[in-house]
């Protein structure tokens, strides 16, 4: 079913370092499962913080204090059985409810498409839940918009020292200066491929075969052509350009074929200023133009992509280590089409050997209160779901950057590739998507109405790149004046 196991993985010992070296060289974003239902206790998963410091002041928490506090979740992580955003309500709060009775949280999960809308209207009608479970990439947004609580009073005093002296994990975790997404979670952002089509159609040799699974663009498009059948309607990648959502894909493939997406002090978007933004985008249209990718990808957004290759529909997906779990819970639920053998690569690169890592820092945030007490225990929860709890980690396929290897790794070859893979921090570009930039969600909404003009060819890949520039560079200047 797997691949071969990699022949080293860091020691528990070593991951703290390891992890830390990558958010160190750049930025980094976060999702589902594990084969391994982890047990109802409160004792650190994967965390390098004793339990004994569960909170930076832990003698303002009053147990018999009664709060009750809403969370809102979009669908993401998974355990066994279980549908995704499950685990939240199922595991993690009964968990929490066994050390803190009184503490009522309810979960309302949100769908990610229009999950930004829903919050910044939340905001404007000071409607806004207790505690939100999602990913810088949204969040730092809302701590611009002044509307998140500063988390600093909730971390221990050592590990707060650990996460603010590291000037680029801070870059992707605080707003002026004030960590505002909690900083223990990492997670890896790799594509991750059905060998079962390849080797359906005898083409298994076609995939990268070195060290840390590279290919060049010449060699991804050969994998494509091999298992690309508009009969069946079987594509080896879905490009897709529907929504927001349809920037990952092409961010990190800019960034692998050599281009910088923003200079050092984030005043200026780069991707244009080099000609390999327009050629990893022409190679995107070249996909298309040869149909070796799904049909109308101006069409497609990111979860039709993903529902593609649960049906075998086509070969490949961006992916983290949550995607491990969809497939080996799919198959048992029906809704993943077997046979299915997932294996992560990289993102092609024209440089033989290299590819650019993307990885992702920052998970959940407090919403600001005209009540400190829900404001104290909303933070508490969020500091014990990432350090304390064994569930939030398993379930969400998460590292603790500052912490030892987590369990759920060590049983899955994959999953231990992943960790390999993070070795290559110190040699490989980062992908640095912006999360910090104030007009951040402006920018992922200005992008891909530009890939729908590209791919129906009213813009030319230089055309797109010079358009998706001068609208980021708009926006950095509307809020740096």
């Amino acid at each position: 079913m797997m691949t071969q196991p990699v022949k080293k993985i860091a020691s528990p010992r070593t991951w703290g370092t390891l992890l830390l070296s990558v958010a160190l060289a750049g930025s980094v974003i976060g999702c589902s499962s594990s084969n391994e239902k982890p047990a109802a206790s409160s004792t650190p998963a994967g965390s390098s913080a004793p339990s004994a410091t569960t909170s930076a002041k832990p003698g303002e928490l009053n147990k018999d204090e009664k709060v009750e506090l809403t969370l809102w979740s979009t669908p993401t992580g998974t355990l066994p059985g279980q549908q995704p955003g499950d685990w939240i309500k199922n595991d993690l709060i009964k968990e929490w409810n066994k050390v803190y009775p009184n503490a009522k949280i309810n979960v309302e999960m949100v769908p990610f498409e229009g999950v930004n809308e829903k919050v910044t209207t939340a905001i404007a009608s000071k409607t806004t839940p207790d505690i939100l479970f999602d990913y810088p990439g949204r969040t730092l947004a809302y701590g611009q918009m002044n509307a998140l609580a500063p988390l600093d009073d909730a971390i221990p005093a050592d590990l707060l020292a650990q996460v603010k002296k590291n000037p680029d994990v801070m870059k992707m975790v605080a707003v002026n200066g004030n960590i505002v997404t909690m900083p223990f979670s990492s997670t890896l952002v790799a594509l991750i491929l059905d060998k079962s089509i390849w080797k359906e159609a005898g083409a298994e040799n076609l995939l990268p075969k070195d060290e840390f699974r590279t290919w060049t663009p010449e060699e991804f498009k050969a994998a494509l052509k091999a298992v690309a059948n508009k009969d069946k309607g079987v594509y080896g990648l879905t490009a897709f350009a529907l929504n927001e959502q349809g920037d990952q894909l092409y961010y990190n493939t800019i960034t692998a074929f050599g281009a910088k997406l923003f200079n050092a002090d984030y005043t200026k978007y780069t991707a244009a200023d080099t000609p390999e933004g327009e050629q990893a985008l022409a190679f995107f249209q070249s996909l298309v133009d040869e149909g070796l990718v799904t049909p109308h990808p101006e069409t497609i957004s990111s979860v039709n992509a993903l529902d593609y290759w649960k049906q075998k529909k086509n070969g490949m997906v961006v992916g983290t280590a949550a995607h491990a779990e969809i497939v080996t819970s799919g198959l048992k639920d029906g809704s993943v089409v077997g046979p299915h053998e997932y294996m992560y690569v990289n993102y092609p690169s024209p440089k033989k050997g290299q590819s650019a890592l993307k990885m992702e820092t920052g998970f959940g945030v407090v919403f600001k209160k005209n009540d400190p007490v829900k404001e104290k225990w909303a933070k508490r929860f969020l500091y014990w779901a990432q350090v304390e709890s064994g569930v939030y980690a398993t379930a969400s396929k998460v590292f603790n950057p500052f912490g030892p290897a987590p369990e759920w790794t060590k049983s899955d070859p994959e999953l231990q590739f992943l960790a390999k893979l993070a070795t290559k921090a110190k040699d490989w570009p980062i992908v640095d998507p912006g999360f910090g930039i104030k007009g951040y969600p402006e920018m992922r909404a200005a992008m891909f109405p530009e890939m729908q003009k590209m791919f129906i060819k009213d813009s030319t890949p230089k055309q797109t790149i010079d358009n998706i520039s001068k609208k980021f560079n708009d926006v950095i200047k509307k809020y740096t004046k």
